[in-house]
């Protein structure tokens, strides 16, 4: 599925003068001519997943996005339309609301349109991957890019997780170029697959247990998970002290696990181990900042420990954690009070517009 928009031009149009106008990096990945349009395909930068613009050259441009692009993306959306049509037409881009008043573009591309198009997208996936071997991108980097169930399930997820929870793997694999590209033999099958009446049910999630987290700019979210979601991470573990090659990012899930009691006995030394061999595998985000929230705090069978808990934020590139180690600083937890390298790590988190960082500093200046 993918999201699109037309605007109306009756100009000829270049792509290279929108994207001076833009004032912002993209990256055009290619163009093509068919049916006497042209299609441009691009990215922003960092982006994995693809936005097009076609010119019919008779009189209209059609901004496209896949549904399984990035909350960046997403966000990206009403601003290229809105340039888009500032660019062919002059003015802002007005829309027609569904009790036929105006509205911006971005009133109706907004956090409620984003969360509702992801539930929509996911709940697809879900559908198609319960009787098909694939779900395929609309609009794929990689001619053919799909999400299997078995990929998904490398990295803990399965069709009963939730949708903020299967999405973000999406877009973690995407990131890191792991969907595969289905070969001819497989694209024939499913071809032959879709030519029959099938019928899904979407398989619902179920919580057994939430945590909360906040995001830099001090929005909560909510991580939940089913008891699908914590068989198939405690079978992971096992395969993964057996050897097998686990990503960091996964673990840390199984050390949540442990942390907050979800599925199994809430253990303060089993959580701080998974969150050691996540930060082994090479997450640096989140399994250092869980670790030093759990020296920080405290867990049943682990006493709480300061100076622990600042070693362990040391190792995480999260803003949260440079915060933590500012409020270290201030504090002493492992000598006498610093207030002027508190300072300096506040500064450093600030800098990425981490919210608790910012508070402290505007305290500082009054």
């Amino acid at each position: 599925m993918h999201h699109s928009l037309t605007i109306n031009n009756n100009a000829p149009f270049s792509f290279e003068a929108f994207h001076q106008a833009l004032g912002m990096e993209l990256q055009l990945v290619f163009t093509s001519d068919f049916n006497q349009a042209t299609y441009y395909y691009f990215t922003q930068k960092d982006s994995v997943t693809l936005f097009c613009l076609i010119d019919n050259r008779q009189g209209a441009l059609e901004l496209c996005m896949d549904a399984l692009a990035s909350y960046s993306d997403y966000r990206l959306f009403p601003y290229l339309a809105d340039t888009l049509h500032h660019f062919v037409n002059g003015g802002r881009l007005m829309l027609s609301s569904e009790n036929g008043d105006s509205q911006t573009v971005y009133e109706r591309y907004n956090e409620d349109w984003m969360e509702e198009s992801i539930g929509e997208e996911i709940a697809l996936l879900k559908s198609v991957l319960s009787v098909a071997p694939r779900y395929y991108l609309t609009m794929p980097c990689q001619e053919y890019e799909c999400v299997t169930l078995p990929l998904l399930q490398s990295v803990g997820v399965t069709l009963y997780s939730s949708t903020p929870r299967i999405y973000g793997y999406v877009q973690y694999l995407l990131q890191r170029s792991r969907l595969p590209q289905a070969t001819e033999e497989e694209i024939r099958q499913d071809q032959a697959l879709n030519e029959q009446e099938l019928e899904a049910d979407v398989p619902q999630h179920r919580s057994i247990g939430r945590v909360k987290s906040w995001q830099t700019d001090g929005s909560e979210t909510w991580e939940s998970y089913a008891q699908e979601d914590v068989a198939l991470l405690l079978q992971i573990g096992k395969e993964y002290q057996n050897g097998k090659s686990i990503d960091g990012v996964v673990l840390n899930d199984l050390g949540t696990l442990y942390q907050e009691g979800i599925g199994v006995e809430a253990d303060g030394p089993t959580a701080a181990y998974w969150f050691r061999e996540a930060i082994r595998q090479g997450d640096r985000l989140y399994a250092p900042s869980n670790l030093g929230d759990l020296y920080r705090k405290g867990a049943p069978h682990l006493p709480a420990s300061l100076p622990m808990a600042f070693d362990a934020y040391h190792l995480s590139i999260d803003p949260y954690a440079a915060y933590r180690i500012g409020q270290a600083y201030e504090e002493g937890w492992t000598g006498s009070p610093d207030l002027e390298k508190a300072m300096e790590w506040y500064e450093k988190a600030a800098a990425q517009k981490h919210h608790l960082a910012l508070k402290r500093l505007n305290r500082r200046e009054r």
